[in-house]
Formats: structure tokens, C-alpha cells, sequence
């Protein structure tokens, strides 16, 4: 045997222990994750579950229903699993009062690495209003991969999910009920996770824009639904804090999609980029509301959705932009003001004060911080201007892209109503659906309240 050969021999020798090594590895890990079924789905039980498993375990909580009077939260990455839809319901009734008592049902502050997910479960509110709208559900963290998918959500005090952080991947196939007409279903925010409550969505308005890719929370094929018993119409989602949102194949059902400019939030700045598209819109009495999608700020893409109006339509268009800084004086808006050309937060580029901080069709800008941050001047943020195309509302009988409810926003250079150059959406479904598939249900139990 030559040395050449020889020296080959041992490659391939080295070669077939590090692939042994590999299969033992991903052996051993796989044989470590567990299932902590919790014996009941009572939120003490649940909690014990919770705080007995490990990273990579499943938690799964029973068949029952469970009205849940104390709080439960986690910061683990898990799989938490319901044995389904009205199989397994939890409902709200932990107490609305203000600090220091914690008004979310469940926190679940999310690891930054590693799939967690929640599946099969039901949660419902109690009956218990809650005047600062905390939500019954709170997720925060820094996930990249996040998948909360085929639950079912109900809220009737207070809105259903609220996310915080850089919370990245999917929502998918799941059920929020807003008939009640006391909260809305889903809101999503974007601030530096590990700082809370000192980003405020700075961080994401210094950035760039990144439609397109997976630097988003994608919101897909789920249903948003409101029997109209109190309202004609309810808001389905919000959401600002420099937020990042891909909504898409959603059906939504007397029910608006909306987000948050800079302005009656506070120091809370608007959601910085949306991509709305594939979406169903149905309305059996148009009466209420100009359109189906309401933008208050920030930059994105609308197209591909379409709507249906009966019964008192007078909706004709998809998408309205506003800018309530401008239009709207009866609020202070502390602490940026009104925008009228004098204010130094907004530009000097006319009369009106174009353009106005973080207004519709605005993107990058410069990093502002503090709680009461000083103007220097303008941020100087990048016209970024909103795209919309294919639209149809009856079937493309009325005027179906976007139009302008603000003097400041103005289409040929805010907005336009054509196909946005050099984009391409992110893959679907989204890979967190198509690599994790939907599990069993879990093990059912009798029904008990708790």
C-alpha cells in the first residue's frame, strides 16, 4: 500500500466516525426531549408542567375546560400542545387590576433560539373587562422561530394575543372570534426585547426596509371573524412599535385590518413595514368604516386581496392612508406634536409640514432613544413609498387599490396604485408550516374547572 493510499484509508476512517458521532448525537438529543403531560388543564397544573420540563420538550395540556384565575408564564422553548380546538379551553379569568398585579392569563417569553410552538388549544375570555387592554395572552422574546398554530382564540374583555420583541416566524391556521366586540384579535409590536420599554420601535425605523424576506412575523391562512350580534363591523389586528407584518391567505369575515401610526400611542411609534396580501375580505353591512385595510403609517405592499360588501356597502376602495397628526387636532399626541409645518420632527418641504414623522410612505430614518428623545432637527427618513396592485372589491366593479384621507399623503410620491419594482414575496406557506407538522392530540381528561 502506498502512502497516498494509506492516507486515503484514514480519511474515509475519520469520515465514518464523524458520521457515526453525528447519528449518535442527533440519537441522544432527540431521546432527551420528553412529553410532560400536565394532569389536568388547570393553571396550576399546567404550571407544574411547565416548570418540570426542559428546552425541547412538549408540554401538553389535556381535553377539559379550565377557567384559569392565576396567571401561568414560561420562558422555555417548548412545544405547549392542547388536544385541539374545543377539545382542550382555557378561560380568562385572572384579574384586570392594575400593577403590580399581572393582568395576561399567559406570558410566554420566548427563547431566541430553537422552534417553540403552541398548538390545539382554545382560549377564551371570562367575561372580565380590562380597561388598559393588556390582552390575554402576551408573547415576547427574540424567536426566530416561532409558530403558533390551530388554536382558537376569543376574547371578550380584553384583546386575544399581544406580541413584544423581535419575535420572528408564523401564525398560522388558527380561529380569532372578535364577535364580542371588546378587544381586537391580534397585535403585533417590535422592541428591543431584552430592553423593555426603552426601544419603542426606534431600532426598527433606523433600519432598512426588509419586505421580502423572513424579518417578519407572517400572519397566514388564519380566520377573523365577528358575527356582527354587537358590532357591524370590529378591527381583526393592530399593531405599531416599528412592528415588521406579513399578513397573507386570511379570511376575514365582517372584520378590518388596521395598524398604528405615530401618534396616539405615545411615544410608541408607528408599525414600520406591512406586506398585506392573498387576503379574503367579506362585509354584510358596509356602514362604519371607509375601507378594509386603515395604514397610519409606515411603508409596504397591498395587493392580490379582494372583497366582498352586501347589505349597506358603501366601501369602494381596499386601503385608506391616514395621518392623524395632521388631520385630527382634537389630541395633543405628546410628545410629538401636530404637524403642521412647524415642528421639529416633522419636514419643511410645504405648508403642511411634509412629511410628517413616520407618515405612510416613510422609511428609514435616523436612530432616535430615550424616553423624552430632544429634536435635532428632521430624522431625515427615506421616502419609501406604499405599492398597490390587483385589488378587487365586487369583483373589481368600484375603485379597489388605495386611496389618501391626508393632504400630506400623496399618491405619485407616497403611494402608488402599481406593482412595487424589484419585489418578490417571501416563500409559502411559510417553512415553519411545512416542517413541523400538527401534532396528536393530547391526553384527554375530564372536564374540570380551576
Amino acid at each position: 500500500m502506498t502512502d497516498l493510499e494509506a492516507r486515503d484509508g484514514a480519511f474515509r476512517q475519520l469520515r465514518v466516525i464523524a458520521y457515526l458521532a453525528t447519528i449518535v448525537l442527533l440519537h441522544s438529543t432527540t431521546a432527551l426531549a420528553a412529553t410532560i403531560t400536565a394532569a389536568t388543564c388547570g393553571s396550576s397544573d399546567v404550571a407544574k408542567a411547565l416548570n418540570s420540563a426542559s428546552d425541547g420538550d412538549t408540554v401538553a395540556i389535556p381535553a377539559g375546560q379550565c377557567t384559569w384565575t392565576a396567571n401561568v408564564s414560561t420562558s422555555k422553548r417548548l412545544t405547549i400542545q392542547g388536544a385541539g380546538i374545543g377539545q382542550t379551553v382555557l378561560i380568562d379569568g385572572v384579574s384586570k387590576a392594575t400593577y403590580p398585579n399581572i393582568p395576561q392569563m399567559f406570558i410566554w417569553s420566548v427563547p431566541d433560539t430553537g422552534l417553540s410552538r403552541m398548538t390545539g388549544i382554545t382560549w377564551r375570555g371570562g367575561g372580565v373587562f380590562d380597561p388598559n387592554n393588556s390582552g390575554m395572552i402576551q408573547i415576547d422574546g427574540g424567536a426566530a422561530q416561532f409558530r403558533m398554530d390551530h388554536n382558537e382564540f376569543k376574547p371578550d374583555g380584553t384583546k386575544a394575543v399581544t406580541v413584544f420583541g423581535y419575535v420572528r416566524g408564523v401564525i398560522d391556521h388558527n380561529i380569532f372570534d372578535v364577535s364580542s366586540g371588546n378587544g381586537f384579535g391580534l397585535y403585533i409590536h417590535h422592541q428591543t426585547w431584552n430592553v423593555p420599554g426603552s426601544d419603542f420601535g426606534d431600532a426598527s425605523w433606523a433600519a432598512p426596509d426588509t419586505m421580502g424576506t423572513a424579518e417578519a412575523l407572517f400572519v397566514e391562512d388564519n380566520s377573523f371573524v365577528n358575527n356582527q350580534m354587537v358590532r357591524p363591523y370590529q378591527w381583526a389586528n393592530d399593531g405599531w412599535m416599528g412592528s415588521r407584518v406579513v399578513y397573507r391567505y386570511n379570511t376575514y369575515t365582517n372584520t378590518i385590518w388596521a395598524n398604528h401610526g405615530t401618534e396616539t400611542g405615545g411615544r410608541w411609534r408607528s408599525q414600520r413595514q406591512f406586506e398585506i396580501y392573498n387576503n379574503r375580505f367579506s362585509l354584510t353591512n358596509g356602514a362604519g368604516y371607509p375601507s378594509f385595510i386603515g395604514i397610519r403609517g409606515g411603508t409596504g405592499v397591498i395587493y392580490n386581496n379582494t372583497a366582498t360588501v352586501t347589505a349597506g356597502a358603501f366601501i369602494n376602495q381596499i386601503a385608506d392612508l391616514s395621518s392623524f397628526r395632521q388631520t385630527d387636532l382634537t389630541r395633543s399626541y405628546a410628545p410629538w406634536g401636530f404637524c403642521q409645518g412647524t415642528n421639529a420632527w416633522d419636514g419643511n418641504q410645504d405648508s403642511l409640514g411634509y412629511p410628517c414623522f413616520d407618515q405612510p410612505g416613510r422609511g428609514q430614518g435616523g436612530l432616535l432613544s430615550g424616553f423624552n428623545p430632544t429634536p435635532v432637527g428632521w430624522p431625515r427618513q427615506a421616502l419609501s413609498p406604499i405599492y398597490a396592485w390587483n385589488n378587487a372589491v365586487n369583483g373589481g366593479t368600484a375603485k379597489a387599490n388605495v386611496v389618501s384621507l391626508a393632504p400630506v399623503v400623496a399618491e405619485g410620491r407616497d403611494f402608488y396604485n402599481i406593482v412595487k419594482p424589484g419585489y418578490a414575496a417571501y416563500q409559502y406557506p411559510h417553512p415553519l408550516v411545512t416542517s413541523t407538522s400538527t401534532p396528536g392530540p393530547a391526553t384527554p381528561a375530564k372536564l374540570k374547572s380551576n
